[in-house]
């Protein structure tokens, strides 16, 4: 496991408020390159966003724009993006990332590239769907070059996927406490998650624990269910926050 990761988890557990986890991971989303970082969020009503609300390191006047003067209820990545916990780049230079976005949804790129989000990683954290829900995600992005980003990505979408995860369930915890103090899961099923959050394929784990491949799928899915997650890395992320892994 990286060993700047590993810190981050270890600084996620001890913070104090969700303040202090939003600088956190905008601070580990810069070192490993992403210069930009937004958490996004919003409700949904009738196929309209409401209320949406940002915290960024983009300017002061594009959060105001956001939040107050309607940007944000054209924001494509909370319409489009948030029906699924899939990360995905969005290149903000053109529509191609979203293919039923309008001129209107051109608008809010060109500003978000203004504001240096040309290449961005979307990260979802909860998904649209659900009438008055709070929904959406982070975007990590950068301006570099897209060649540079491709690589960038290459090396570490993976990462930065699993730290947004992280980084919003650790604000949950600390509004909402935590899932309690008595432990869920089996000891195998802890030591896959572990494994996955090292970085591990299914294969892989399954070879160092000296398990079927098949075992290995079976620990993961009855952990989720456990945790009432919805992917690994949420799986991951609540079993980290309610004690049930150490990293």
């Amino acid at each position: 496991m990286d060993s700047r990761f590993a810190e981050f988890v270890d600084d996620l557990t001890i913070l104090p408020d969700s303040a202090a986890v939003w600088r956190r991971t905008a601070d580990f989303a810069a070192d490993t390159g992403y210069a930009g970082c937004s958490l996004v969020l919003g409700k949904s009503t009738d196929g309209q966003i409401e209320r949406p609300r940002i915290s960024s390191n983009f300017s002061a006047e594009f959060q105001h724009a956001y939040a107050r003067e309607g940007l944000g209820q054209i924001d494509p990545f909370l319409l489009f993006s948030c029906n699924t916990l899939t990360a995905k780049k969005i290149v903000t230079k053109d529509l191609s990332s979203f293919p039923d976005a309008t001129s209107q949804h051109a608008t809010f790129l060109e500003h978000a590239a203004e504001n240096g989000a040309v290449h961005n990683l979307g990260v979802p954290v909860r998904m649209s769907g659900n009438s008055n829900t709070l929904f959406g995600g982070w975007i990590f992005s950068n301006s570099e070059a897209e060649q540079q980003f491709e690589k960038l990505h290459e090396d570490h979408a993976t990462t930065m996927h699993l730290a947004g995860v992280l980084a919003y369930e650790r604000m949950v915890a600390l509004g909402l406490g935590s899932m309690g103090a008595e432990q869920l899961l089996s000891e195998r099923e802890r030591e896959c998650l572990i494994w996955l959050c090292a970085g591990l394929r299914v294969s892989m784990i399954a070879d160092r624990l000296s398990l079927s491949e098949s075992a290995v799928r079976l620990y993961i899915t009855n952990a989720r269910r456990k945790l009432g997650a919805n992917t690994r890395e949420q799986a991951i992320a609540r079993a980290i926050f309610s004690g049930e892994i150490n990293l």
